[in-house]
């Protein structure tokens, strides 16, 4: 891999993005493609075992849904066999020079920040969590070189700014960088093995008893009891909103994810499984447009949605185990 450099820039050398739906499988498959494996979007959110729900309170908004697991870059490189940590950095400066380092050791750098930083979205809302992939930089006009998501070719942000998205990017709590340079990995596992195991991992995950009451299908079930308190809350059109936008728009690729894991899916997967999980994915985004006519009306009525939630937690839990068995 080679490193161009010329007058305080230096860009990493045949880069690769190919614009995606969710932000870490997208920058996963560019990483993956960068170094030669042929591992679609889906097939890394797959093989990272992507999926999952959350129900959480006291953040902001101060309810919350959410439909990935939290750790899928970690898992993921876990599971190709390759070494990974996230990184931190006690200061802007520190940051900074780590990833001059490494993009000029021609290794790019996976990144969490929070898009309410970067320049280039304009956002009023915290989004922590989100993650690009560092190709280059230009010390002189400020500017880095990311790749990100849907967008097309390499975007152009403020250093600054990005540098500000990282140190406040960690989900869910926004207070450590979290950066990691990604080097070339050794042979991946067989592709249908690679999936396989890591759906059966994902399974297990979404049906643990023993963690977070809000997560996995339990999550969902305390989702369905909650959900209906939400009437009493002064934002609840803004949380009715979130909730829509997180299910079916942020990123997601339609329904939660369960869209995208879909076609992962028909890589080692039976009719029956393919078909349940389509099914899963069709629900969710159900509930998501039952969510914003809600947030669009003057009646704060959750009571479909809780029973659509209910549902949901009884399907995915037939899912997992038939995955499991």
């Amino acid at each position: 891999m080679f490193t161009l450099f010329f007058m305080g820039q230096s860009i990493i050398k045949d880069w690769v993005h190919v614009p995606g739906r969710h932000c870490a499988s997208t920058a996963l498959a560019d990483l993956m493609r960068f170094y030669g494996h042929a591992l679609t979007e889906p097939e890394c959110f797959c093989a990272g075992a992507g999926l999952g729900f959350w129900y959480i309170e006291g953040l902001t908004p101060a309810r919350l849904m959410h439909f990935r697991s939290r750790d899928i870059e970690e898992v993921f490189f876990r599971n190709i066999g390759a070494a990974f940590q996230w990184h931190t950095a006690g200061s802007k400066e520190d940051l900074r020079s780590a990833l001059v380092t490494s993009i000029d050791s021609g290794a790019p750098v996976l990144l969490r920040t929070d898009i309410f930083y970067l320049d280039y979205y304009k956002s009023k809302t915290h989004f922590p969590g989100h993650v690009v992939v560092l190709w280059g930089y230009d010390l002189e006009g400020g500017t880095a070189y990311i790749s990100d998501t849907e967008r097309k070719g390499l975007t152009m942000c403020s250093l600054d700014a990005l540098l500000e998205g990282v140190m406040h990017g960690d989900f869910p709590e926004g207070t450590q960088a979290h950066f990691t340079p990604v080097a070339e990995p050794a042979a991946i596992p067989q592709k249908k093995k690679l999936l396989a195991d890591a759906a059966r991992e994902n399974a297990k995950s979404m049906l643990d008893q023993d963690g977070f009451e809000g997560y996995g299908v339990k999550g969902m079930q305390l989702a369905s009891k909650k959900v209906v308190e939400w009437k009493e809350l002064h934002d609840w059109k803004w949380l009715a909103r979130f909730a829509y936008q997180v299910m079916e728009k942020r990123g997601t690729g339609g329904g939660g994810f369960r869209k995208m894991y879909t076609e992962a899916l028909q890589e080692f997967a039976g009719k029956r499984p393919v078909a349940a999980m389509g099914q899963i994915a069709a629900r969710w985004t159900d509930i998501s447009a039952v969510l914003k006519e809600i947030s669009e009306s003057q009646v704060p009525d959750f009571r479909m949605v809780a029973d659509m939630l209910l549902i949901q937690a009884i399907k995915e839990e037939e899912f997992y185990k038939d995955i499991l068995g």
